[in-house]
C-alpha cells in the first residue's frame, strides 16, 4: 500500500539512515540491522474557551445567543472534552499495528471545545460542543413508515432511541435476520464444524436473535425524517457527571445564525463527536447524503441540555420539540436567530371535507399525500425567529 494512503492525513517525513555493520552473514540474523523506528507525533489540541475563541469557529455566536456573554466568564471546559482526546490517542495507540486503521487527521481534530454553561438566573445547565457535522443515515420504524433505505454502507435499522412498538406491524429489516439466523444455525449444527469456528457462530447467532427481538419489540428513529444529534458513547456511561447528557435530552444545533432544535438520539464511537441524522444534514446542506457531510469545518455549535429529556420515550413531537427548545433557550439568555420548525414528512392526510349539498360544484377531494421521502432532500421547514432582537434572560 502507498504510503500516501496509509496515513491517512499524517503528515510523513521519512529518511533511511545507514551505518557500518556487521556482515551479511550476521546481519541477517539480527534484526535490529534492518528495522523501522515508527513515532507518531500529535499535538494535542487546546480546547477553545474565552468568547472570543469560540466567535472565531462561529463569528455569529453571540449575536443568535446574545444572553451567553453573560454566563462565559464562569463556563469551565468539561472533562468530556479531555476525556474525548485521551480516547482518541488510546485509539492511534490500538491501531500502531494495523496503520491503515489509524484515526484521521478529520477525525482526530474534530472538536473544537465543550464548554459547561450554568444560567446565573435560572441554574439552567447546558453543554456547548463546538465540532463539525458528519451523517447518520441509521433507523427504522415500522408503525410510522414502512420503507427506509438501509442501501447505505454500515447502515444499522436502529437507534439508541427507542420506545415500545404500538402496532404488530413487521420491521422489514426483520425477515433477513430471520433468514440469516437458520443459515447460521444450519452451520453451527453441522458437523464438520470446528469448535473454534462453533464459538464465533454462536456469538453471531446471539447478536442476530438480539436485533431481532428488538425489531419487533421497539421503534426507533428515522434519520431522513426525525431531527437528532449523536454524541460518544462514553458521555453517556458517566453516571454522577453533574452535566450528564441522556438519550432523549433536546439539542439545539446552531450554524450561521439558524438553530434547528432536535433531540440526542444515538450514541457513536466514542473518539469520534459531531454528527446528525441525515434531516438535519439536508437542512443545512441539499446536496447532503449519507455520504457527503454538511460541514467539515468546526463550526457547528451544538447546545445539549442534559436532564430535559421527556418520559417516557416515543416518537418525536415536532411541534412540542419546538416549543421546549425554545424555552430551553430562553433559560440561558434566549435567541435572536431563527428557530427551525420542522414540518412533518409523515403526518397523515387530512380527512376529505364532507360535499355540500348547497353547492353541488363543490365536489369532495382528496387530500394531497405526505411529501415523498426522497433519499437526499426534504421540504423546507418554517423558522421562528426570536420575540424581538433585544432578548432578555428567563425567569
Amino acid at each position: 500500500m502507498e504510503s500516501a494512503r496509509l496515513f491517512d492525513g499524517l503528515e510523513l517525513h521519512s529518511k533511511v539512515t545507514t551505518v557500518e555493520g556487521d556482515s551479511a552473514l550476521i546481519g541477517r540474523k539480527t534484526p535490529e540491522a534492518y528495522s523501522l523506528d515508527l513515532e507518531i507525533k500529535i499535538r494535542v489540541p487546546k480546547p477553545a474557551q474565552s468568547l472570543e475563541e469560540v466567535a472565531l469557529a462561529d463569528p455569529l455566536l453571540v449575536s443568535t445567543l446574545p444572553g451567553i456573554k453573560e454566563d462565559f466568564p464562569k463556563a469551565k471546559v468539561s472533562n468530556f472534552y479531555y476525556g474525548l482526546y485521551q480516547l482518541k490517542v488510546d485509539a492511534v495507540n490500538r491501531a500502531l499495528g494495523h496503520l491503515d486503521q489509524i484515526v484521521s487527521r478529520h477525525n482526530f481534530f474534530d472538536c473544537n471545545t465543550i464548554l459547561e454553561l450554568i444560567d446565573a438566573k435560572t441554574n439552567r445547565k447546558a453543554l456547548l460542543i463546538q465540532s463539525d457535522m458528519d451523517v447518520n443515515a441509521d433507523g427504522s420504524d415500522a408503525d410510522r413508515y414502512t420503507v427506509v433505505d438501509g442501501s447505505f454502507a454500515n447502515f444499522q435499522p436502529f437507534t439508541s432511541y427507542r420506545w415500545l412498538k404500538k402496532t404488530n406491524k413487521l420491521s422489514q429489516f426483520a425477515p433477513e435476520r430471520e433468514e440469516k439466523l437458520k443459515q447460521l444455525q444450519a452451520e453451527y449444527d453441522a458437523k464438520t464444524t470446528s469448535a473454534d469456528k462453533k464459538k464465533i457462530l454462536r456469538e453471531q447467532l446471539e447478536q442476530t436473535q438480539r436485533e431481532l427481538s428488538d425489531l419487533k419489540k421497539y421503534s426507533f428513529l428515522i434519520a431522513k425524517v426525525d431531527p437528532y444529534v449523536v454524541l460518544p458513547g462514553f458521555m453517556l456511561r458517566q453516571p454522577n457527571h453533574p452535566f450528564l447528557p441522556k438519550l432523549g435530552d433536546y439539542v439545539v444545533v446552531m450554524n450561521r445564525g439558524k438553530l434547528y432544535p432536535a433531540i440526542l438520539g444515538d450514541v457513536g464511537p466514542s473518539y469520534k463527536i459531531g454528527e446528525a441524522s441525515l434531516r438535519i444534514c439536508v437542512q443545512l446542506d441539499p446536496h447532503s447524503t449519507a455520504y457527503i457531510r454538511p460541514a467539515s469545518d468546526l463550526n457547528i455549535t451544538y447546545i445539549v441540555f442534559p436532564g430535559s429529556a421527556d418520559a417516557p420515550p416515543g416518537p418525536p413531537d415536532l411541534k412540542k420539540m419546538h416549543d421546549r427548545c425554545a424555552a430551553l433557550l430562553s433559560d440561558i439568555g434566549g435567541y435572536a436567530g431563527e428557530l427551525c420548525e420542522w414540518e412533518d414528512l409523515l403526518a397523515k392526510p387530512s380527512p376529505s371535507p364532507e360535499p355540500q349539498e348547497s353547492s353541488p360544484s363543490s365536489a369532495s377531494q382528496s387530500s394531497s399525500p405526505p411529501p415523498e421521502l426522497s433519499p437526499t432532500g426534504s421540504p423546507s421547514p418554517k423558522s421562528t425567529s426570536s420575540p424581538s432582537p433585544s432578548v432578555t434572560k428567563g425567569n
